[in-house]
């Protein structure tokens, strides 16, 4: 078993639900229609979230029932919906917030 030093970071599993995996999807064709390369660039944002939701997972407050924390995307209108368990960290929705809440919520089990 590997140890950590002192100050090292344990590593975090990121891992999509299907739906957020449909979000992300559908979001990419969505902002490619409007313009050719946009749905790339939303693409490069959202793993600039994801190292730094890996980065430190605690420091996205909590949003609902007391597990699901919230990254706020920059320059889209999207936030990024997760629950962290030990070191693993699963996305539930990439929720475009122009939505109604309840779309994401219904996945939170």
């Amino acid at each position: 078993m590997k140890r950590l030093e002192i100050g090292q970071k344990m590593p975090y599993n990121y891992q999509l639900s299907e739906e957020a995996e449909s979000d992300i999807y559908q979001s990419f064709l969505w902002y490619e229609r409007q313009q050719v390369g946009l749905g790339i660039e939303f693409l490069d944002v959202l793993d600039v979230a994801r190292q730094a939701i890996t980065g430190n997972p605690l420091t996205y407050r909590i949003r609902y029932k007391n597990k699901v924390r919230a990254f706020v995307v920059n320059r889209f209108p999207y936030l990024i919906f997760y629950i962290l368990n030990e070191n693993n960290i699963y996305v539930i929705s990439v929720f475009n917030t122009n939505q109604h809440p309840k779309t994401w919520k219904l996945r939170q089990k």
